[in-house]
């Protein structure tokens, strides 16, 4: 391949790479949210502040909304199923900007039923981080035989590992910072069968250290964006 074509490959890796780090940040941001009521929830509606709201029904009705990309807040009692429908539809019609509303049933968090890339709570970019999703996963079934597992592999990190469409870019075909010229080929690749179980383990990996650490480092966040005038 001549260089100019792998200059431009390399430059679309680090775009699609970027969507899918800013995707995957919304996701984190909106996976811990700060305490809310119903009241500040409801004002926040009235002023058109809300961009974004994930609700939760099948059981009493639980909410998360968000007044930017940055900041969410969880409500979780003290809410009436019929009045937040009534009052999202309403807000959805006739408010100034469009709000992303979003319904999943209690327990469903990840919504696993489709991946992540294309469930990032805020308005527009389900289309722009799952085309870049979805364009990295053809790349890996189209292109040439990757180098640190085969396709089977992939395929169980990009579905079950949550994180496979961000490694392959990283990594595939040759490591992304490691420059243009070809990459020696790995010994032993992953297969399928350890592809899933790697997927797996990643999954758990990630669910754990969510919630040790990153809930802590989300709230630090959101403190200091609330300081900046």
């Amino acid at each position: 391949m001549r260089v100019p074509f792998r200059i431009a490959g390399l430059w679309i890796r680090v775009v699609l790479l970027v969507i899918l780090l800013w995707g995957a940040f919304l996701t984190v941001l909106s996976t811990f949210p700060r305490e809310s009521t119903a009241a500040e929830f409801e004002a926040a509606l009235r002023a058109d502040q809300v961009t974004s709201v994930i609700v939760f029904n099948g059981g009493p009705l639980r909410l998360r909304w968000s007044a930017g990309p940055l900041m969410w807040y969880e409500v979780d009692r003290g809410t009436d199923a019929a009045r937040v429908r009534r009052d999202l539809a309403r807000e959805t019609e006739t408010g100034d900007q469009r709000v992303s509303v979003v319904w999943r049933w209690a327990g469903d968090q990840n919504n696993s039923r489709s991946p992540w890339a294309f469930q990032v709570p805020f308005p527009g970019a389900p289309w722009i981080v799952g085309a870049a999703w979805l364009v990295t996963l053809l790349t890996m079934l189209g292109a040439g035989q990757p180098r640190w597992g085969n396709r089977w592999a992939w395929f169980w990190l990009f579905w079950v590992g949550g994180v496979g469409a961000i490694l392959f870019l990283l990594l595939e075909p040759r490591s992304l910072w490691y420059g243009l010229e070809p990459q020696n080929p790995i010994p032993r690749p992953l297969r399928g069968g350890q592809g899933c179980v790697l997927s797996i383990c990643l999954n758990l990996v990630g669910a754990g250290l969510a919630a040790v650490g990153i809930s802590r480092a989300v709230h630090a966040l959101a403190d200091l964006l609330a300081t900046v005038p």
